[in-house]
């Protein structure tokens, strides 16, 4: 079986290059043209914001968010495709300022993956340590007990965030937003669905909340299925759990691509700014991986 993201591996680093910075600039041009210059005054920089886009992609697939390695090895290696690359500093602040950019860029391509008659949505959090627990007071990048949270799973304390997403049964991402970890997840799905209408959305068990639930429907014609616990007395038949347990588990996928090549869960980042970007890049990156193998590997 052909995994989302093994073209990593298997096609020349130079092909995902070039094939990435197409897709994105194509995207930021289509942008630009709808919305007007992101810049008001002074002409485009010599190195592009497409080309910032794409060496941040590439810090986060190939290199682990190690911007300073990947700039690098980019200089050493691939200085014909990228010849007026910024130093480390200037680099960083031109990706940090694209922030909002990198969202549209990836809001634009998914509306290219989903089906607008799609109507069905996974839901699921994961959660994104920002410093150990015992250390949190220590923490630079945010401060609170809001940020105190556990994670049930892996029946462990957790300080940091919660990064909620929604995806297609296809796997691609849709909507995301991130939490303070000491929030529970079946309140957070009020914001989450802020700006969807007429879905039905399947989740864990931690989403059952009969409140947000009945907000969801009322307000945005969303039916929100959390699968049941154990203690529930009047007990779904056993080959719809199964089920709808096999569709789940398609959310669980995706979040362990992001976990396992993207490294959802080591962000690294100092400042907020600088976290928000990186997973930004991330779910970009995940999305664009679609559009990818249908050009690198074409059936």
């Amino acid at each position: 079986m052909t995994g989302l993201t093994d073209y990593l591996t298997e096609c020349r680093w130079e092909d995902i290059f070039i094939t990435w910075y197409v897709l994105v600039d194509d995207a930021y041009q289509a942008i630009c043209r709808q919305t007007g210059r992101l810049r008001q005054r002074g002409p485009e920089p010599d190195f592009s914001d497409s080309e910032v886009i794409t060496i941040a992609l590439i810090t986060e697939a190939f290199f682990h968010g190690n911007e300073e390695l990947c700039l690098a090895f980019i200089r050493q290696y691939h200085a014909d495709l990228f010849p007026r690359l910024l130093d480390d500093t200037r680099f960083n602040r031109r990706r940090r300022a694209l922030l909002g950019m990198i969202e549209a860029i990836r809001r634009r391509l998914t509306a290219m993956l989903i089906d607008p008659d799609d109507r069905v949505r996974l839901v699921d959090s994961a959660p994104i340590p920002l410093c150990t627990y015992t250390r949190g007071h220590e923490c630079a990048t945010v401060a609170g007990a809001e940020y105190c949270g556990v994670m049930v799973s892996r029946r462990a304390k957790l300080f940091g965030i919660r990064l909620y997403l929604t995806t297609t049964t296809e796997q691609v991402v849709d909507q995301w937003m991130l939490a303070p970890a000491a929030h529970r997840d079946g309140k957070m799905t009020p914001a989450l669905f802020e700006d969807a209408y007429n879905l039905w959305v399947l989740g864990d068990n931690a989403f059952h909340d009969p409140t947000s639930a009945d907000w969801l429907k009322r307000q945005r014609n969303i039916t929100l299925v959390a699968m049941q616990r154990r203690d529930f007395k009047k007990r779904w038949p056993k080959a719809l759990r199964r089920l709808l347990n096999r569709i789940r588990r398609r959310i669980e996928s995706a979040l362990s691509v992001l976990c396992t090549v993207f490294n959802l869960e080591h962000p690294g980042s100092r400042s907020l700014s600088g976290l928000l970007t990186r997973i930004a890049t991330w779910l970009l990156a995940y999305n664009l991986s679609f559009l990818t193998c249908a050009v690198l590997r074409p059936a």
